[in-house]
């Protein structure tokens, strides 16, 4: 068992925000546990003497209140100063990640330098006051604030340098920039004339279970009419998931089968043909599986979610070997591994994908912030810049999906319950969504990995993963943050790219 004691403006806290909290082992992976308030502590209950860390959503003075972690910890009988804690493990991270990065003094900002310096002198003084631990927890709340800023700081220096090599390179083409697509809009000239006129890359979402309600009973009439008023227009597309085991993508049919594996991969298999054969044309790309790391309503087996994952994506390949097939995870930080042991953490499922003769073209991963739950809840800058990195190590090419924060907080329950959140250098509103979207965009680009970029919802919708999660409002009044996505066009688009990145999409999946 590990304890903390935890401090607020200098008085020790006796009751805090857990949900979503988790402790996690080596290489990050959340483990089993069980975490409760007690006599004014944070008891951290688990069956091993392990070290582990703590990761909590955290509030950050001047920053904004962001999910964080500490370091890796030993069991001891004396609790541990939480604040301090914190503190230790941000510096620790932004030491890594500068020798990760081979970063320089002279290539890192002032300012960097001014709120590291403060951020060790505090915590170097926090240290001092181990004996009076309110204090120590106000030193260590300052430290913490500078670090963050300085930390983020220095990834936006690195992601300047390196996109504006990248940019003046082989550049960006115009489907590096995508958005998502709302099928129920189709017929929607407005709507229309401004994807038309804004977009080259458009992801049309689907599922198993709107294709086919009844089983052998398909219903391709709507996704018909977008693909093809799509292509019409030369816009390049990306259609999927074809297969999702979240329980709304599942049709109903399909669970009189859902203790007979073998039966249902040959139904996805089957069904995943139909598909790209009808569109293999139109498509440029596919995400043929979403999620398999942690949906599994099937309650699926470590091999046989690997197999599925095989399966589907070959029977994509041989359907349309000219279309990218691509593999979309969704909590990329695998916070549900802690709760479900059915699942698999994202960067294993990933090594295995790649190890496991999976024949796939790239990686897609979902980011989206700013509701309670589903792996939601806000991160910080470098934070994000380092779970990126770690997908570059596979060699395959990355697309960020679904990419998205709100213009004001969302307020609906999650699983019953209002979820907190956080948020990110101040209350959601739509100059923070916008700088968030901006300097987002600027650190995925900068890294030769990052094929494409697609936004989640173009308009703000009620049943939408995040409310007012646009880059429109609901009367189609742009917000700031299109106005940001068409400046980046303007400013790292290259004209004559417009062919070659076309091309890259089915250039890739030749290799």
């Amino acid at each position: 068992m590990i304890r903390f004691r935890a401090f607020k403006d200098g008085k020790q806290i006796n009751q805090s925000y857990l949900d979503g909290a988790y402790l996690f082992a080596q290489d990050e992976i959340p483990v089993r546990s069980q975490l409760r308030f007690e006599k004014g502590e944070l008891l951290a209950v688990r069956h091993n003497e392990t070290a582990v860390g703590l990761a909590n959503l955290w509030e950050v003075p001047g920053f904004g209140k962001i999910f964080l972690q500490t370091t890796r910890l030993p069991n001891r009988d004396k609790p541990y100063n939480l604040n301090l804690e914190m503190a230790r493990a941000r510096l620790l991270r932004i030491s890594q990640k500068r020798e990760d990065w081979s970063l320089t003094d002279l290539e890192i900002p002032r300012d960097y330098h001014e709120h590291i310096d403060k951020a060790l002198e505090k915590f170097v003084e926090a240290l001092c006051h181990m004996e009076a631990p309110e204090r120590a927890a106000q030193l260590a709340d300052e430290s913490l604030s500078s670090a963050m800023q300085g930390g983020e700081e220095m990834a936006l220096a690195h992601a300047q340098m390196y996109l504006g090599r990248r940019a003046n390179g082989q550049g960006f083409g115009r489907h590096s920039f995508g958005c998502t697509f709302d099928p129920s809009r189709i017929q929607d000239k407005k709507y229309g004339k401004f994807v038309k006129n804004n977009f080259h890359f458009i992801t049309v979402p689907i599922s198993w279970k709107q294709l086919e309600p009844k089983e052998q009973e398909l219903n391709f009439d709507q996704l018909d009419e977008c693909v093809d008023w799509l292509s019409q227009n030369r816009i390049a597309v990306k259609v999927g998931p074809l297969v999702s085991f979240s329980p709304p993508a599942v049709p109903d049919w399909l669970y009189i089968w859902e203790h007979d594996f073998e039966q249902v991969r040959e139904m996805a298999y089957e069904f995943i043909t139909k598909v790209v054969e009808r569109y293999g044309r139109k498509v440029q790309a596919w995400d043929v599986v979403s999620g398999m790391n942690v949906d599994n309503c099937f309650k699926f087996s470590f091999d046989q979610i690997i197999e599925m994952t095989r399966s589907a994506a070959l029977a994509a390949k041989r359907a349309s070997a000219r279309s990218l097939a691509l593999v979309e995870l969704t909590e990329p930080w695998g916070e549900y591994y802690a709760t479900n042991q059915r699942t698999i953490p994202p960067l294993i499922y990933a090594d295995i994908v790649c190890q496991g003769g999976v024949p796939f073209d790239g990686f897609g991963v979902r980011v989206c912030f700013g509701r309670g739950g589903g792996g939601m809840r806000t991160r910080d800058l470098l934070e994000l810049s380092s779970l990126l990195d770690r997908f570059g190590v596979f060699g395959k090419p990355l697309h960020l999906s679904g990419v998205q924060v709100p213009s004001h907080p969302d307020k609906r329950n999650n699983n019953g319950k209002v979820g907190e959140a956080g948020h990110w250098h101040g209350v959601w509103n739509e100059q923070i969504q916008a700088q968030w979207l901006e300097q987002v965009y600027q650190i995925a680009l900068s890294k030769h990995f990052v094929e494409s970029i697609t936004w989640g919802d173009l308009i703000d919708r009620e049943d939408g993963i995040l409310q007012q999660g646009g880059l429109l409002k609901q009367d189609m009044t742009p917000k700031k943050a299109f106005n940001v996505v068409h400046k980046l066009q303007a400013e790292l688009i290259r004209t004559d790219r417009g062919m070659a990145a076309k091309q890259s999409f089915t250039d890739q999946s030749s290799n």
